[in-house]
């Protein structure tokens, strides 16, 4: 007989991206790493900017930025051990990070929420 935590494993490993993300954002973690994409102006490229959740109250959640941007999606934080910024403190309101998983009309940069990863 499986045991419960293989079955829930089984169960979330069956989740779109998008259900995971928005699984992430009701049940926000200390130590999640959001990431974010954009659109340089006068680039067709995307890059990425990377968020440490610290902390979270109701309507609001807290941030280490990354020091600097990067240009994929699936950096390895292993190997980035010094990317977050433990000086630095962004906030966003719930509703906000809520908006950013979807594109905005008129956002020049296309600002999207495209991941939380939970390691």
């Amino acid at each position: 007989m499986p045991s419960i935590f293989f079955l829930l494993g089984l169960l979330a490993s069956c989740q779109s991206p998008e259900e995971k993300l928005q699984d992430h954002l009701t049940d926000p973690k200390a130590g999640d790493v959001y990431v974010v994409s954009y659109q340089p102006a006068g680039s067709t490229k995307p890059s990425y900017f990377y968020y440490q959740l610290v902390r979270f109250t109701a309507d609001s959640a807290f941030f280490h930025p990354a020091r600097r941007e990067v240009t994929t999606a699936d950096l390895s934080l292993e190997k980035e051990p010094n990317l977050f910024n433990p000086d630095d403190i962004k906030s966003f309101s719930r509703q906000e990070l809520r908006e950013f998983t979807q594109a905005q009309p008129g956002d020049a940069y296309k600002i999207l929420l495209t991941t939380i990863r939970r390691e």
